[in-house]
C-alpha cells in the first residue's frame, strides 16, 4: 500500500483492515528529517521535522519540532506543540501538532514522513494545515532517488528516552 493510501486511510478515520501493526509498548522510535520538495508550481518548500515518543509522562508523551516555509507563497509554519506520533506503516509516521504561522494565525498540522533508504533515496514528506493548506495533491512530494526535492527522512529505532507509546491526538483533517 502506497504512503498516500495508507494516509488516506489513517485520514478515513481508520486503518480499514490494513495491516500496520505498532511496536509494542515501551518501543516507540522516533524521526527527524529535513530538506526540500518542489511544488506543482515549481518553487520549493523547505522543512525541517521532528518528533517521536517520549517516555510517557501525564505531561509529555510526545516530543518534536516543524518548521515549513513555502517560497512561492511565503508561508512559513513553525511548530509550537505535539500532540500526537502515530506509526502508520514500516517505514512511514505520522506528527500532529499545534503551529503558529505568519499568514493564518494558529493551526493545527498534520506531517507524514517516509523513510525509504538511505540516503533520502525516495523518502516522502506532507504537510496538512488546518487552514486547508496541503501538499497532499502534489504529484511529487519525493525528496531524493527518482524525485525532483533533496533531503533526508531518518527513521531511529528505539532507545531508553523514547519508550513511550504512540498514539496521541491529531485535528480532523476531513
Amino acid at each position: 500500500m502506497s504512503v498516500l493510501g495508507v494516509t488516506a486511510l489513517v485520514l478515513a478515520g481508520g486503518l480499514a483492515g490494513a495491516e500496520v501493526t505498532p511496536p509494542p509498548p515501551g518501543e516507540c522510535d522516533f524521526v527527524t528529517g529535513g530538506g526540500f520538495i518542489i511544488r506543482d508550481s515549481g518553487f520549493k518548500a523547505n522543512f525541517g521535522v521532528g518528533g517521536g515518543c517520549k517516555k510517557n509522562g501525564p505531561d509529555a508523551p510526545f516530543w518534536g519540532h516543524l518548521n515549513y516555509i513555502d517560497h512561492e507563497t511565503g508561508l512559513h509554519v513553525h511548530g509550537t506543540s505535539v500532540t500526537g506520533y502515530f506509526i502508520t506503516g514500516d517505514t512511514t509516521r505520522d506528527i500532529c501538532g499545534e503551529a503558529t504561522t505568519n499568514q493564518v494565525g494558529p493551526v493545527s498540522y498534520r506531517v507524514t514522513v517516509d523513510d525509504q533508504g538511505e540516503p533520502g533515496v525516495n523518502d516522502r514528506f506532507i504537510i496538512r494545515l488546518s487552514s486547508g493548506y496541503t501538499t497532499e495533491s502534489d504529484s511529487n512530494n519525493t525528496l531524493g532517488g527518482d524525485g525532483p526535492g533533496g533531503g533526508n527522512i531518518q527513521l531511529h529505532k528505539s532507545n531508553p528516552s523514547t519508550s513511550g507509546s504512540p498514539g496521541g491526538s491529531c485535528f480532523d483533517f476531513e
